[in-house]
């Protein structure tokens, strides 16, 4: 019923993975990344009551991650596994995976978004990296791949650049897949989405390196994090032990028979009610809290970052 239910493949990996030709939009809201605190208000936070009249769903990835316990939520929420682990469920990946050991680093950064901008000094973070991993496939996202300054701190350490591409691209995850396929390794400066999803396939992991700042936008520090996860942070980690939590974390548990993830997804049957709540109250929604009028969760981070409400009504209103 939201924009986010599209972003970065997870309804075209789902769709694939149940046998569909296109995506279609969703009768409630799907995370959209991992994190490291409860996902409900960080994912779901402008709308409160979604699944308060039995026809939605909160779809979350894992109901095994050690960012929150769902007994103690307010809000009920269905584990779905994460987009991810469907992309990689279905034969054409498992049959990709078999065969496929992968050469070098890739390297995934902390990245900017639409609203906050990563700061710190990204030149010493590549030469860091030149130093203990080699010349590096880096992936940019696309809020930084326009940046000059940013692209060049890691070319004129004498990485290789290339980017997954926008977040509304339906190919996103497949080429997240293409390029940890491709690597025997994946690095990361925080522990972040991609590690965990390099990390479920079995790939050889690090989190390590200056974590840079994302100023106002931290929900939740470092240190903490650390002491959550200890598994995923170091440069030289257990391999078993990466791979397994990281499957938890992402919700492999979780995962549907192609009738059952149809069935949950409200994709049995033919409704407009979906698609017109994805093109007219939820934009309607978001915009009215951007200005203050609308109500969001109680928990929502939104409150926490300071922009301009111009800024914020591009997303819904674009």
């Amino acid at each position: 019923m939201d924009i986010q239910n599209h972003f970065y493949g997870h309804t075209a990996a789902l769709a694939a993975y149940a046998g569909l030709s296109r995506p279609r939009h969703v009768a409630g809201l799907i995370q959209h990344g991992w994190t490291t605190v409860p996902p409900i208000p960080v994912n779901f936070g402008d709308f409160p009551d979604v699944e308060k009249d039995g026809t939605r769903k909160l779809f979350v990835w894992s109901h095994g991650s050690r960012a929150w316990e769902p007994t103690e939520s307010r809000r009920q929420s269905f584990a779905l596994g994460a987009p991810w682990a469907y992309l990689v469920s279905t034969d054409t990946v498992r049959r990709a995976l078999s065969g496929s050991q992968g050469s070098g680093t890739l390297i995934m950064p902390l990245h900017s978004t639409r609203i906050v901008e990563v700061r710190g000094d990204q030149g010493s973070l590549a030469q860091d990296y030149l130093r203990t991993e080699g010349p590096s496939t880096v992936c940019l996202h696309a809020e930084d791949i326009g940046k000059p300054d940013i692209v060049g701190s890691w070319m004129d350490a004498g990485h290789r650049v290339v980017t997954a591409g926008p977040r509304h691209d339906p190919d996103f995850l497949s080429r997240i897949l293409a390029l940890v396929l491709a690597s025997e390794r994946v690095v990361a400066n925080r522990l972040m989405t991609p590690v965990l999803y390099a990390a479920s396939l079995g790939r050889d992991v690090g989190v390590y390196g200056d974590p840079l700042s994302i100023s106002s936008a931290e929900i939740h520090g470092q240190d903490a994090i650390h002491d959550l996860w200890p598994e995923l942070h170091g440069r030289s980690l257990d391999r078993a032990a990466t791979t397994d939590l990281a499957r938890a974390e992402l919700g492999f548990q979780h995962l549907l028979e192609p009738p059952e993830l149809c069935s949950a997804l409200g994709w049995s049957g033919h409704s407009a009610g979906p698609a017109l709540q994805y093109w007219a109250s939820a934009p309607l929604r978001k915009a009215i809290n951007v200005v203050g009028v609308g109500q969001r969760d109680p928990g929502s981070t939104d409150t926490q970052i300071v922009s301009h409400p111009l800024t914020w009504l591009t997303h819904p209103l674009s």
